[in-house]
């Protein structure tokens, strides 16, 4: 089955299509450059659940992802659709420490969406950065001050536990 038609089929649930498509993604079936292809085919809510599977598969194995998978997800940051904006901030906090030197467009996507009004947008924003600032090449650089100041003025408990946390491991890294 390809994975448009998986996406078309009307009798699978999304959680089932997602299921099936980190299968298709963790047994390499479908290349990252075949999902680029895809993004002027679908609609955002499908890449939504290609994106769902993409975060899947690299929460429990980052090491799948090469730089094409940043490269690419890295731009839908700024997406108009706030599940490609989520799912591509947890994809790049999943991979980030694979591409310490890769992340400044990125990181800068991640910052502009820390102001976002949607709470989810910011979680996720901040889950990514608690995780780059993590990276040795950022805990010791200007953006530990600058997650600092988003840390101080976000005001959901939940994304400041993200920012909180990412600077307490990020401070074991400057102190060694």
């Amino acid at each position: 089955m390809n994975i448009i038609s998986l996406l078309d089929n009307k009798n699978m649930k999304p959680l089932e299509k997602r299921v099936k498509i980190v299968e298709i993604i963790r047994m390499n079936f479908i290349s990252i450059k075949e999902i680029k292809s895809l993004q002027d085919t679908i609609d955002d809510k499908k890449m939504a659940l290609i994106f769902e599977a993409m975060e899947d598969v690299t929460n429990k194995n980052p090491e799948i992802a090469n730089l094409d998978w940043l490269i690419f997800v890295q731009n839908f940051i700024l997406s108009k659709s706030n599940n490609l904006k989520r799912e591509a901030s947890r994809i790049v906090g999943n991979i980030a420490y694979l591409f310490p030197n890769n992340l400044n467009v990125a990181i800068q996507n991640l910052i502009e969406n820390t102001k976002n009004e949607s709470t989810v947008i910011r979680w996720g924003s901040a889950y990514a950065l608690a995780r780059i600032i993590q990276i040795p090449k950022y805990a010791n650089n200007e953006l530990y001050a600058v997650i600092e100041d988003l840390c101080e003025q976000e005001t959901d408990n939940g994304v400041k536990n993200q920012f909180t946390n990412g600077l307490k491991k990020a401070e074991k890294i400057r102190k060694a």
